[in-house]
């Protein structure tokens, strides 16, 4: 149960996709509790028994002010356990040391597990007051315990200890995991430089809470609201409705649009009018950024140099070294080289692409340079001229419960496992979608909980998150309740949620997480799920968006809303010939974003010091790697949420990574003749979606694969290598 809050970010905005003292008497970073601010188990829901179907918290009952009382009561019986282990007399062992730091804090898992996931979905003010001093009081406790010296001695003496205990693989695993979460923590440091650990981490959960509120802060205070019916030119009725829902819903007189990214790409590509757009564009790209309350430039600045101090503090360079050192990629350099392999060729497409945006607007009656803003609208434009598609199209063959079911059936024809809707479970929203997931002999697997649409009260983004992880101690089989997270627009009422292939694969994406989750079959907790390096843990995700678009299940799943029929074969083969339009545009916007956060964390503690202005810095980087202006970074900093309040740091070029593996795993099915391959799935199943951290990534692929990836199905992939080049 450790893992539950162990493992967590500063935020608990980094689960998947994403996404974790000196002496006996320093083992309470904090003042102790009085005794009579425990409330009795009784009086708050967090502490009782949820006598509630498959232990679902029991949202309904918790209030407000349940959580710090919780969070007390978790903290002081952690502390009871820790002190358990220290304190022994006995010589430590794999029972009672390392098994028993694996089971303590069973409450205080349990308290921030809820407190973290509803903040993200369903917050409200007085929840967001509270967020910097939980995760304050939990990173306190996190470092009481990997920099307490006595506790570090037992863990290393069962790690010393090892070649003669004759654990099985999943105990030994868990002690080398473990002796190395703690040495990578600081645990041999010297107390002095303990200290100065402790102080930043302090620092760094302070600053990652503030990012992250400004960002939800400004994002959900930009409104577009349009009160001339002639703006609404090129929208399609389904945004239009959805913005007349929204105006209404604020009682305004109108049509409103936000920020949400749903919106802002149906938007920006849909909307005729040039000056709406740029609107929006800015908007969207100045978040945090505009020298109001919420503007996020120092916090940036001191997050890098916090983060340069504390990795020199370990030994390394800088934080991007620390962070690499056990991701796939190892070294910032290594990744760095990987990413401008792919950089290349998708700069000079996106140069292409933008000439023939371009040579589009020479060709009419407007004359304009195309910038940054006119991209997603031009884009659709040329697609429609050069492949007579367009992509709304799709959409009403895209109903939101028609694309859940296909991804299920995908999910049963590959891995033989049920899915059962749930009814009178707790729910933390009304538009949460509950399901079982079993065995086809009925055994449960797990619950998944599907969180689709946009609101006030939730972050933005998609994400895959877990009110409780996997494990079984003891005879003791507890399994998983797992979350999906989306952002859709909310239709109008009576109209159906329709899709764009892009949300398509979202879907498939996150639930791919969500797999991760459900299907593990290890014992420990702390290595079960979804953990391993970034660069790893977002291919069992990236995997799945490969059958989304395959036509054995597009034509049996993607049906018309109105009509039942499926999707015309000559549909589907047209967004095929065009699925690598506008790949420039995407390839260079991604990677853009990967070299800054590589970079931001590449510098030492004095080429930290140095920078005073995140913007300026900014553009150098990109300069420096030929961005044309045309194109902004995916993220910029100010709104680079994956980074600076969630556990990406250093680690977003991960995605691109693991579409090494992804296009090669998924390269596998395609040469086998069949998609569902039943040996091929029972590999993926086993090797990935079950085995957790078991081994390395490396391993656990090659035992899927049977070889190390290529990156040629990459490059073929986008559409930057010929079926013909790379073949020996």
């Amino acid at each position: 149960m450790l893992k539950n809050w162990l493992f967590a970010t500063v935020t608990a905005t980094a689960l998947l996709a994403a996404c974790s003292n000196e002496t006996k008497t320093e083992t309470t970073p904090s003042e102790p509790v009085a005794e009579e601010t425990s409330p009795a188990t009784s009086d708050n829901p967090l502490l009782a028994e949820w006598d509630t179907p498959f232990g679902i918290p029991p949202f309904g009952e918790i209030e407000n002010d349940d959580y710090m009382p919780a969070l007390e009561q978790g903290i002081e019986e952690l502390r009871a356990e820790i002190d358990a282990i220290v304190s022994s007399e006995e010589p430590a062992t794999f029972e009672n040391t390392i098994l028993a730091l694996e089971t303590s804090g069973e409450t205080l898992g349990r308290v921030s597990s809820v407190f973290g996931n509803v903040t993200a979905t369903d917050t409200n003010d007085v929840l967001r007051g509270m967020e910097a001093e939980f995760y304050k009081r939990i990173t306190a406790e996190r470092d009481a315990i990997y920099l307490n010296d006595a506790l570090f001695e037992r863990v290393k003496s069962v790690y010393e200890d090892l070649p003669e205990l004759e654990l099985d693989r999943q105990a030994e695993r868990l002690v080398e995991l473990t002796y190395r979460d703690f040495q990578r923590r600081g645990a041999e440091l010297s107390a002095e430089d303990k200290e100065r650990v402790k102080e930043i981490n302090a620092r760094l959960s302070e600053i990652g809470t503030k990012f992250s509120q400004n960002l939800v802060a400004e994002t959900n205070g930009f409104e577009l609201l349009i009160t001339d019916e002639a703006n609404l030119s090129g929208l399609s009725e389904s945004l239009i409705n959805s913005g007349r829902a929204a105006a209404e819903a604020k009682g305004k007189e109108g049509w409103l649009y936000n920020l949400n990214r749903s919106t802002y790409e149906a938007f920006m590509t849909q909307a005729d009018s040039r000056d709406l757009r740029k609107k929006l564009f800015d908007g969207y790209r100045f978040r945090a950024a505009n020298g109001g309350p919420n503007d996020s430039g120092e916090l940036i600045l001191e997050t890098v140099r916090l983060r340069a101090e504390k990795a020199q503090l370990m030994g390394y360079e800088n934080h991007a070294a620390f962070q690499l050192e056990t991701r796939m990629a190892k070294t910032p350099q290594q990744a760095i080289d990987f990413l401008l392999l792919v950089w290349e060729p998708g700069l000079a497409r996106a140069k292409e692409e933008l000439a023939d945006m371009q040579a589009l607007v020479d060709a009419s009656e407007d004359q304009y340079k195309v910038e940054g803003h006119d991209w997603w609208y031009l884009a659709e434009k040329v697609r429609q001229d050069k492949y007579a598609f367009d992509d709304s199209q799709l959409k009403p063959y895209f109903e939101l419960s028609a694309m859940r079911d296909s991804v299920f059936e995908v999910s049963k024809k590959l891995f033989n496992i049920e899915f059962e809707p749930l009814d009178d479970v707790p729910l933390w929203n009304d538009t949460v979608v509950p399901f079982k997931v079993s065995n086809p002999d009925g055994s449960l697997i797990g619950v998944f909980m599907a969180d689709n649409y946009a609101r006030d009260s939730k972050r933005g983004g998609a994400w895959m998150s877990g009110y409780r992880g996997a494990s079984e101690i003891d005879g003791e089989v507890v399994r998983p309740i797992v979350t999906n997270n989306l952002n859709l627009i909310q239709p109008a009422e009576g109209d159906p949620t329709l899709l764009s292939f892009d949300e398509v694969e979202t879907l498939y994406h996150e639930f791919g997480h969500a797999l991760h989750g459900l299907l593990t079959t290890i014992r420990y907790e702390r290595m079960s799920g979804v953990g391993g390096p970034r660069d790893y843990t977002e291919f069992p995700a990236q995997i799945m968006e490969h059958w989304a678009g395959e036509p054995e299940v597009l034509t049996a799943y993607a049906k018309h809303y109105e009509t039942g029929e499926p999707i015309p074969m000559e549909l589907v083969e047209k967004m095929q010939a065009a699925a690598n339009f506008n790949e420039g545009f995407r390839t260079t916007e991604y990677i853009a974003a990967s070299l800054l956060d590589l970079r931001w964390h590449m510098l030492t503690p004095e080429e930290a010091a140095a920078i005073t202005d995140p913007r300026e810095f900014e553009r150098q980087v990109l300069e420096e790697y030929g961005l044309i202006p045309e194109i902004e970074p995916r993220y910029r900093s100010p709104y680079f949420s994956h980074v600076f309040s969630g556990g990406y740091s250093a680690g977003y070029y991960a995605y691109l990574w693991s579409e090494i593996l992804d296009s090669d795993g998924f390269a596998a099915f395609k040469k086998s003749g069949d998609i569902f391959n039943p040996d091929l799935a029972k590999k993926l199943k086993q090797n990935v979606y079950e085995a957790g951290e078991i081994e390395e990534a490396d391993e656990l692929y090659r035992r899927f694969r049977g070889a190390d990836p290529s990156p040629e199905p990459l490059l073929r992939n986008r559409g930057f290598l010929s079926e013909d080049d790379g073949e020996s």
